[in-house]
């Protein structure tokens, strides 16, 4: 017995080594995905009391689906009591999957934060902001991510429910006055709010015929994958999505959607259905349109979300709603305010200050001149605390028909790369005498002029001052991770200024409050501006840290320091970063503590796409969301060309002298960014190598030998170094792409780059990882195959067994003549069926279980060579059901609403041909032994290109290898039909018997 096991272990050593790799690499993986998340959820519960009210009066007259979907208004129990809609539209649109219910927690919020603001501000009303009135559509739950045709059938509905809500407002708004004073217009425009795929199925709607122009002029979209589907599992999504895209691109170019505004919001590392990389859309609209932003670098929300998070997340929910509310204008036929201003404030609402423009940053302060009363005189620098304006009060009161005055510093200094960072705690200028809630104070910066000579030599002095413009504070967030979510987040506020600015005038002072906080601290200082410390990080970060250590150039640590690192564009990589704060040894006996966490934020500048903040973590998790695996296009062309990751750290300057930042990669996290990205690739690579495994069985039976079972042919290719040969070709082919496409960007087109770069797994830019990744991916696609290839060997034993019993040799022998009848009658029935009722991917379902049972019986009666003949073919044809369960899905849930509707190209016979005329034959007999060098050599240079077009083609549209699959079918059923005509003509001779075996007999026989 143990020399049997040691046998067994010698002949398939390279067989158990793959399954051991691709299991822990497997289990691995798979922890990584559901616990290596770079980022912690931490999301406050959001609570409503909804109430649905069906629009009953939606039916035929206005759709044709009003058997399948349904539209309903959404009503916020204690807030709305009318069961009309007299306000703003809103039409909310589900994504895959999802229910009308999922509007709730967005509705409430907007509700809440209207009710409370008006009651506020009544006289707001007239101004137009009336409420909105959320609509919701129930789509029957429909799998839209895996189905082209349900997100046509959606997106007319949605232009139908459009016209609908439109055409009740006049009736309305006529019963329901909003303002004694005010007219407002009649509405024009509906606000559309789509989740996952419903923003596809929104933005669909704008291409359809039944759309009307303008009635659709804002368009949010949340987790939406816009430039690319998450799963490529049908050739309708693809057609969709490159039909939609197109047509969105040009409108902004053409004018059909100048006044279309386009807000994609997205969770980041913690959605797991859907690649965050895809919900960029700067490559589809201008940024004078669209905006793009991930959650964790938005104001008071500054948390990743997961798909379903990002909609009643307590944070993002009231976010959500303070923008909606400031866009409001009822005054106007589209129920908002203007284009440029709408897009200004939701920049203020969703992008972090300090990565916006000054124009879009400064406040519209009033600008004023006045005298005030000079307090006290600094070098360079100040620092300030509750005790020290307690002093200043103090000392003002001797004077108070004065407006009071804290000169800060003097900006007549040299002013080349000179900035002025002001660090301060809002709570610093909150009314502490006052009972009331504190708010935030914005700083008043003031420009002042001192006496004839510029300078202030006495503090009893008057000096002549004025407002000055200046940007909005950054808001840097003190909370940790695991902090109770629903607590407000309290937060430190950053300025900086270029001094180059302020040179026209000879002082800045901030103005002081009159009443003021017994916490928090001010901190402001002229600092040289250094560039960024760079650090260049590569595969050598998995075997040892890159340390960078701040200040560079023996300067002086100031409030915000910034490091740059040098990565490469590729989101597949996660980088570890421990930060070591150093004390400064000259830090005096006042600070002996510092007085707040360290701030660190990660930022990409180049699109304002992706920052994250942490508060006092001594180590943090950085990773990137890129383009995307297959660009549009060039981006050198766009000007989007990338220069690394830049990590800012704010830390009190007067307790720390210098920090030490250690970089080195984090291959367990990075683990999970590989299944985000590349699960389709599996599918597309384990096609490739089901196409080698199969011709490396043909090609031993061709040659003379035993038909070799499916896991004799995978031992094989890993012995003969097929796979040794693959992790080479998979690691060399970015490199290639890499190098062709910037050898040839002055001769190529910006569409032949961007076709270039999209062969194989998408060229991303210039990352190593993205070679690693590929050579792991081709291991685990043969690793998986071989998988598949143990599971379909074990049940059709164990099929086998139980059918031995029942079936003999000779009663089975004896009643085949009528199966060919009973083959002939399935036939013509399957044919009408799947042209008629039935979709082609439900008759793969059948045959493939058809050959399954096939497979079992053959085996046990003992046909051994016919039945690895079958497995081989059930093996091969595995690859192709992930292809068949999207249409299966929906047209299961089209029938429990009794919905008959399908494609046309569902029904199309030739879909299915080739599985169906191989399993025919299949059944009887195998494919001959015996065959001409040419035809052997066809079928080689056939499969061979089926390999090519998976590992080159494929990886981005798995969905054509099942046409593939069913080319390579119809193939080997003609070699099959054609089995004796051939080799007479080859030979001219009697056929040559395959070696004599049990099922040498049965094909015979047959025969």
């Amino acid at each position: 017995m143990r020399a049997a096991v040691l046998r067994f272990v010698s002949a398939h050593i390279s067989l158990l080594c793959l399954l051991l790799v691709t299991a822990a690499v497997g289990l691995l993986t798979t922890h990584s995905y559901f616990n290596g998340q770079a980022d912690v959820a931490n999301c406050a519960m959001s609570y409503s009391r909804p109430r649905y009210i069906e629009q009953t009066e939606f039916g035929r007259s206005w759709t044709r689906y009003s058997a399948k979907y349904k539209l309903y208004l959404y009503r916020e129990g204690g807030f709305d009591v009318h069961n009309q809609a007299f306000r703003i539209p809103v039409l909310f649109v589900p994504g895959n999957a999802g229910s009308h219910k999922q509007v709730r927690s967005i509705a409430s919020a907007t509700a809440s934060a209207f009710v409370e603001l008006v009651g506020k501000r009544p006289e707001l009303v007239d101004q137009g902001m009336v409420g909105y009135d959320f609509f919701t559509l129930g789509l029957n739950e429909e799998l839209t991510a895996l189905h082209g045709y349900s997100i046509l059938e959606q997106a007319d509905f949605v232009n139908d429910a459009i016209r609908y809500i439109l055409a009740q407002y006049p009736r309305t708004r006529a019963r329901h006055r909003l303002s004694k004073d005010t007219e407002f217009a009649s509405p024009a425009s509906v606000v559309v709010v789509g989740h996952s795929m419903g923003g596809v199925v929104a933005r669909t709607a704008f291409t359809l015929g039944n759309h009307m122009p303008g009635s659709a002029q804002a368009l949010f979209t949340l987790s939406t994958p816009h430039s690319s589907p998450t799963a490529s599992l049908e050739w309708h999504v693809e057609q969709v999505y490159t039909r939609v895209n197109q047509f969105w691109r040009h409108g902004f170019r053409n004018g059909t959607l100048d006044d279309v505004s386009l807000v994609s919001i997205a969770g980041g590392n913690l959605d797991s259905m859907i690649n965050s990389d895809y919900t960029y859309v700067g490559s589809l609209a201008p940024a004078r349109n669209a905006l793009s932003v991930l959650s964790s670098g938005i104001n008071d929300v500054w948390l990743g979300q997961d798909h379903q998070s990002v909609l009643w997340c307590g944070q993002m929910a009231r976010k959500f709603a303070a923008m909606m509310i400031e866009i409001m204008d009822a005054r106007s036929p589209s129920q908002l305010v203007p284009l440029d201003q709408r897009m200004a404030i939701m920049r203020r609402q969703l992008l972090p200050s300090i990565d916006r423009s000054v124009e879009t940053q400064t406040h519209d302060r009033p600008m004023r001149a006045d005298n005030y009363r000079y307090v006290q005189l600094a070098e360079d620098s100040v620092k300030l605390h509750p005790l020290d304006l307690r002093k200043l009060a103090e000392r003002s009161q001797a004077r108070p028909r004065k407006a009071r005055a804290l000169h800060l510093l003097p900006s007549g200094i040299a002013a080349k790369d000179k900035v002025l960072q002001i660090l301060y705690d809002p709570q610093l200028f909150a009314d502490a005498s006052s009972d009331s809630e504190r708010t935030d104070v914005q700083l008043a910066l003031l420009g002042c002029r001192g006496n004839d000579t510029g300078t202030v030599a006495d503090a009893d002095l008057d000096v002549e001052c004025e407002t000055l413009l200046i940007p909005e504070a950054t808001k840097l967030p003190l909370k940790r991770d695991g902090d109770d979510p629903a607590a407000p987040v309290h937060s430190l506020h950053y300025i900086e200024i270029p001094v180059a600015s302020l040179k026209q005038h000879a002082f800045v002072g901030i103005e002081l409050p009159a009443k003021y906080g017994t916490d928090g601290f001010l901190q402001a200082e002229i600092v040289t501006r250094f560039p960024p410390a760079e650090q260049q990080v590569g595969i050598g970060q998995l075997l040892w840290p890159a340390a960078v250590s701040m200040p560079a150039n023996g300067g002086m640590l100031g409030v915000r320091s910034r490091i740059r690192i040098l990565m490469p564009e590729d989101p597949l990589v996660v980088y570890r970063a421990r930060i070591t704060m150093q004390r400064d040894a000259t830090a005096g006996a006042l600070t002996m503590a510092p007085r707040f966490g360290t701030v660190v934020r990660q930022s990409d500048g180049r699109r304002q796409f992706e920052s994250k903040f942490w508060y006092d973590a001594s180590s943090v998790d950085l990773a990137i969301h890129g383009r995307g695996a297959y660009a549009t296009g060039d981006p050198s062309l766009d000007g989007d060309l990338w220069d690394g990751l830049d990590v800012d750290v704010w830390a009190d300057a007067d307790y720390f002298g210098g920090m030490v930042v250690d970089l080195r990669i984090n291959w367990y996290s990075s683990l999970n960014r590989l299944v985000k990205r590349y699960d389709m690739a599996l599918l597309a690579l384990s096609f490739a190598w089901a196409c080698a495994v199969l011709l490396c069985q043909l090609r031993a039976w061709t040659n003379g030998h035993e038909f070799p079972s499916s896991l004799q042919a995978i031992e094989r290719l890993v012995r003969g170094g097929a796979l040794a040969a693959a992790v080479v070709a998979a690691m060399a082919i970015p490199l290639v792409q890499i190098g062709v496409a910037h050898a040839m960007r002055d001769s190529w087109s910006a569409t032949a780059l961007a076709r270039w770069n999209n062969l194989f797994m998408g060229a991303r830019g210039g990352g190593w990882a993205q070679c690693v990744a590929a050579a792991v991916l081709a291991v685990m696609a043969l690793g998986f195959v071989a998988c598949q290839a143990v599971v379909l060997a074990s049940m059709c034993e164990l099929s086998a067994r139980a059918l031995a019993w029942k079936i003999g040799h000779s009663s089975d022998l004896n009643s085949s003549g009528s199966e060919p009848g009973r083959m002939a009658m399935a036939t013509t029935a399957f044919a009408v069926l799947v042209s008629t009722l039935i979709p082609y991917q439900f008759a793969f379902l059948v045959i493939y279980m058809a050959q399954l049972l096939t497979a079992a019986r053959t085996q046990a009666r003992g046909a051994h060579n016919l039945g690895k003949y079958q497995q081989a073919l059930l093996l091969f044809w595995t690859s192709s059901l992930p292809y068949c369960a999207p249409e299966l899905l929906v047209w299961v849930r089209n029938l429990s609403v009794l919905w008959l509707e399908d494609a046309a190209a569902d029904h199309n016979i030739l879909n299915m041909a080739g599985y169906f005329a191989l399993r025919l034959l299949a059944a009887y007999r195998m494919v001959p032994s015996a065959q001409p060098r040419w035809l052997s050599t066809s079928t080689a240079v056939c499969f061979g290109a089926a390999v090519a077009c998976a590992w080159l083609v494929c990886v981005r549209r798995p969905f054509v290898l099942y046409d593939v699959a069913n080319a390579l079918s119809a193939w080997l059923a003609l070699i099959q039909l054609a089995d004796y005509p051939l080799r007479l003509f080859a030979s001219g001779s009697e056929p040559r018997l395959e070696p004599s075996s049990s099922d040498d007999v049965l094909q015979r026989k047959l025969r």
